[in-house]
């Protein structure tokens, strides 16, 4: 529910804004009105923050992920094993 609220939210703020640069191209304005893709841009780079690219998060998210893989890893063993004593 929550996010399909400030999805409509982001829809109604990118229709009005394409509204208002497109009256404003019409009043004379010598810019061409801003498309929905760059509206959307423009909203991430000044309402959203940036993701963390720091090289601690880097190498804490590489260590993450490539324990969850041999935790994953193990467990498909552990699985195959199961399987291949119950068919034999």
């Amino acid at each position: 529910m929550r996010w399909t609220l400030i999805s409509m939210l982001a829809a109604a703020v990118l229709a009005i804004a394409r509204a208002r640069t497109a009256t404003m191209a019409t009043t004379g304005g010598e810019l061409a009105p801003a498309s929905g893709r760059e509206l959307l841009r423009l909203l991430r780079i000044t309402a959203l923050p940036h993701p963390r690219r720091d090289r601690d998060h880097l190498l804490h998210w590489s260590a993450w992920r490539r324990h969850h893989q041999h935790q994953a890893a193990q467990a498909h063993q552990r699985w195959n094993n199961i399987t291949a004593a119950a068919t034999t």
